[in-house]
């Protein structure tokens, strides 16, 4: 398949995620146009990543012959806004996910976007090298039916994606209790490195438990996880025959016979390895659960699932099919808001179906 070439509306620090793939990877992917109106930030683009920078979108739609799609990397409160307007221009879009606080809202952009079949979200975290190793494991059956999941990864909606991918719900509706607490710990690191000195600060934590009917999914996340070197995260999956846990793996080759296998990444670059510093893929018990879809490049976790899901959306333009649809996007969002809903009310909350649930 040829490769991927698109356009990127947004310049900050997301966007770079998208444009160091693309330098990365020049055989897959090629960002033809980046859409900035800070003339200052279309300079720095232009002599940092040798992009041609245009004003707005309506600059953008008289190139449209230039991108297969665009690639939506802009702050929540504009990002509405400027979808419907790439949708409304005709574009195929690729966004990165959205923030609202309540179901009406989630339903009047659901209802704003022109054409929904056009539109993918750079929902990431499940395309993870770890994550889609462990859904491998499930998928094989080996650790039986998937009743419980247990994630302490990502905030709000990232987190509530991870748990109906590992549960395999779709649009089912739960019943939800949560909890928001604060603990105190010594700030750590944040995007642009460490404090200044240190400083107890109050770390905020959400968690909440999902009833599916069936099936439980536990979402446990605090504010300074992202970059803490004291906060680590999390993953248990239990089945009726076994379980993942982190790492580790547990189950039954039959009912007497318990084993234990951990999943270990295969590349280079650690310790003594002179290669560059790369994942290979994830095997466990001598059998690959993950290989990297673009070879050996020198990526990290988060930049590969970030460059699969623009190669997904090449293939979606391309006829194959949707990854992370706008219905998606809206159900893991309208959960999050839900999960916000108990912690403010204190009681059990039921969720219902919407439009976009049909």
């Amino acid at each position: 398949m040829k490769r991927a070439v698109f356009g990127i509306v947004g310049a900050g620090w997301r966007a770079e995620f998208f444009l160091r793939a693309a330098k990365e990877l020049p055989e897959f992917f090629h960002v033809s146009i980046v859409v900035e109106r800070n003339p200052e930030k279309a300079k720095r683009l232009e002599r940092q990543w040798g992009v041609k920078v245009l004003p707005d979108l309506d600059a953008l739609a008289k190139c449209r012959e230039e991108v297969e799609f665009v690639v939506m990397c802009l702050s929540p409160d504009v990002m509405p806004a400027m979808l419907n307007k790439a949708s409304d221009l005709g574009f195929y879009v690729l966004s990165e996910t959205f923030a609202l606080n309540c179901a009406d809202a989630i339903e009047e952009y659901y209802h704003g976007i022109k054409d929904p079949s056009r539109v993918q979200f750079a929902e990431q975290y499940w395309l993870r090298p770890a994550h889609m190793a462990r859904m491998a494991v499930i998928e094989s059956g080996r650790i039986g039916r998937v009743t419980q999941a247990q994630i302490s990864v990502g905030h709000g909606y990232h987190g509530v994606s991870l748990l109906r991918k590992y549960l395999d719900v779709g649009f089912e509706n739960c019943e939800i209790r949560a909890w928001e607490f604060a603990n105190p710990i010594v700030e750590g690191p944040g995007r642009a490195g460490y404090p200044e000195k240190e400083q107890i600060i109050q770390d905020r934590r959400q968690f909440a438990v999902l009833d599916f009917g069936g099936k439980w999914g536990v979402f446990d996340f605090t504010e300074e996880q992202y970059f803490s070197k004291i906060r680590g995260s999390r993953v248990l999956i239990r089945g009726d025959r076994g379980e993942i846990e982190n790492n580790t793996i547990r189950c039954l080759k039959d009912y007497k016979t318990p084993v234990e296998y951990n999943m270990t990444r295969s590349g280079s670059g650690i310790d003594e390895g002179l290669g560059a510093p790369v994942i290979e893929g994830i095997q466990a018990a001598g059998e690959w659960l993950y290989l990297n879809p673009f070879g050996r490049p020198r990526l990290s976790d988060e930049e590969i699932a970030v460059a699969d899901t623009v190669w997904k959306m090449h293939q979606y333009v391309c006829g194959g099919e949707s990854f992370y649809s706008l219905e998606e996007a809206c159900q893991d969002q309208y959960l999050d808001c839900m999960i916000k809903s108990a912690v403010k009310s204190g009681e059990s909350v039921k969720t219902r179906s919407h439009s976009w649930t049909k």
